[in-house]
């Protein structure tokens, strides 16, 4: 039996183009979801652009995922910031909270 972190080949389609990737074992399931959500969205947004080259609705496809991946690593450091923050006020670390 593979391990989650085994490595293995898998064959994927966006948009039409086959990619072959490598992934853990364990991400097969994830990376047929994100397979799935992309070509749902390729589909969705080739009926509402009839008139956009594929290469113009993978441009926006790409945006829009880099946008939200943008805005996810921004909140993730926002989050380690405040985890930090909370860590060191719990830990007496926080110079500010404490009298002199």
């Amino acid at each position: 039996m593979m391990k989650d972190r085994e490595k293995i080949n898998i064959d994927i389609n966006i948009g039409g183009e086959p990619l072959k990737l490598t992934v853990p074992f364990g991400k097969q399931d994830f990376t047929r979801d994100v397979e799935l959500e992309v070509n749902n969205l390729f589909a969705t947004w080739r009926r509402r652009f009839p008139n956009k080259t594929e290469k113009g609705l993978m441009a926006m496809m790409l945006y829009q995922y880099a946008s939200y991946y943008k805005e996810l690593t921004e909140k993730y450091h926002e989050g380690v910031l405040k985890a930090e923050e909370c860590l060191a006020r719990l830990t007496g670390e926080d110079n500010e909270a404490s009298p002199e």
